[in-house]
């Protein structure tokens, strides 16, 4: 089972470029987690509407 991140978390990590930061502290929820794959998959299906 792959570990779960906070928001604040995902935002601040350094695994992400800036601006993949910035459409994470847009698309994601206060008080939920999620793993780095769902996050990468909300950052590929916010730039596809780019």
């Amino acid at each position: 089972m792959e570990n779960k991140f906070s928001k604040a978390a995902l935002v601040h990590s350094k695994g992400f470029k800036p601006i993949e930061r910035d459409i994470l502290s847009i698309r994601l929820v206060d008080g939920q987690t999620y793993t780095k794959i769902e996050a990468t998959k909300i950052i590929k299906e916010f730039k596809g509407g780019i």
